[in-house]
């Protein structure tokens, strides 16, 4: 049997209309693709491998039952005003895509606990400092990897081989369990600010939640969970050039533009001060890309699990093969998701208050291993 909704599936993740796939694909009307989608018409074979072909996923694929997909849960979408229906549907199907496979894969591991809470009475930064505490660093220092703390904390990350400039990340319950879904082609220290904002939504805030307020929480529990302000106070100098601040943006793995604002908040600039360091940075182009290093961070858990069910460096062609994908698709989904030799550094030993942070493994246990699918 083959399923309409898979095939609407693979079109909306490359955010193409009915109009559009029936020019590819001369065999087929617009009418008729309504009615395969709606499982109301049948799809001849060399169509149906014409779209697999088009889209990147073996024609095993749309023989599988669909998923409920993200839709349902009304996530939480951190993006600018441009971001179109399109693109939103496209993003939420690329998720669902990654989501399945890491949900397939984590037959032959145990699962982590969840232990980062919804609260509902706390502030933003209270929940940081909460949070901090949970993820296991201390108040005052910088955190040296975000996305692997989040995934030892329960929080399963996805990383997308989708980008658009309209749209970082995004975040989800499902079934109690908190998802963060990470778009590809965003600078490092975009990505864990953009980290640091899903959780905030996951911990603050309640499916559908949107508007200018929640957005506005979710950037104050970002920027408290990755600079506290009292740990800033004691290292932003006053009246901070932007060198100055570049050189504490390599150390605490955040943008410039952020870093302006908690001087701000510091006292450490005033309004007019401020404003002239953002145009500063307008006029060298930094809006688009700023210097000062901040390493890459990756998921690591999908990657991992597919080490444990295929063997470490996990043969691309066996993983595309379990996942019904392409080969592409398989290699463009594994290298959103770290390797062993991706992993951040541990902490220097000689760092007290790193040194009781947490490690960078995963501790994925293999399970039984059982025949996948």
């Amino acid at each position: 049997m083959i399923y309409g909704e898979r095939i609407r599936q693979v079109r909306e993740m490359h955010r193409l209309t009915q109009a559009d796939l029936v020019k590819e694909v001369p065999s087929l009307t617009q009418s008729r693709l309504s009615r395969i989608e709606k499982d109301l018409a049948s799809i001849d074979e060399e169509s149906l491998a014409l779209v697999a072909a088009l889209t990147g996923v073996a024609v095993d694929f749309f023989a599988r039952p669909p998923t409920a997909g993200f839709s349902v849960l009304s996530p939480q979408m951190r993006s600018r005003s441009r971001l179109t229906q399109g693109e939103k549907a496209a993003a939420l199907q690329w998720a669902r895509l990654v989501d399945e496979e890491y949900q397939n894969l984590r037959c032959a591991a145990r699962a982590l606990p969840v232990r980062l809470r919804p609260t509902s009475d706390a502030t933003p930064e209270e929940a940081a400092a909460e949070a901090r505490r949970t993820l296991g660093f201390s108040p005052h220092q910088p955190l040296p990897y975000l996305i692997l703390a989040a995934e030892r904390a329960g929080v399963t990350v996805l990383g997308l081989p989708y980008a658009i400039e309209t749209l970082d990340a995004f975040c989800a319950w499902r079934q109690g369990e908190p998802v963060i879904a990470l778009l590809g082609g965003v600078p490092a220290d975009r990505v864990r600010f953009s980290v640091a904002h899903e959780i905030g939504h996951l911990l603050l805030h309640q499916p559908g939640q949107t508007g200018p307020e929640v957005e506005a929480e979710a950037d104050r529990f970002a920027a408290e969970l990755l600079t506290p302000l009292a740990a800033l106070r004691g290292v932003m100098p006053p009246d901070p050039t932007l060198s100055a601040l570049v050189m504490l943006k390599t150390v605490w793995g955040v943008s410039v533009k952020s870093l302006v604002r908690r001087a701000r908040e510091l006292g450490a600039v005033d309004g007019d001060r401020a404003l002239s360091l953002y145009k500063q940075m307008s006029s060298r182009g930094w809006n688009r890309r700023e210097p000062g290093y901040v390493p890459p961070e990756k998921p690591r858990a999908l990657r991992k699990m597919a080490e444990i069910v295929h063997g470490p460096g996990v043969r691309t062609e066996r993983f595309a093969a379990m996942a019904a994908w392409s080969e592409d698709l398989a290699f463009d989904v594994l290298a959103q998701h770290a390797t062993v030799d991706e992993l951040p550094h541990e902490p220097r030993p000689d760092a007290p208050e790193q040194a009781s942070g947490p490690t960078n493994v995963i501790p994925l246990r293999p399970r039984a291993l059982r025949t996948a699918r």
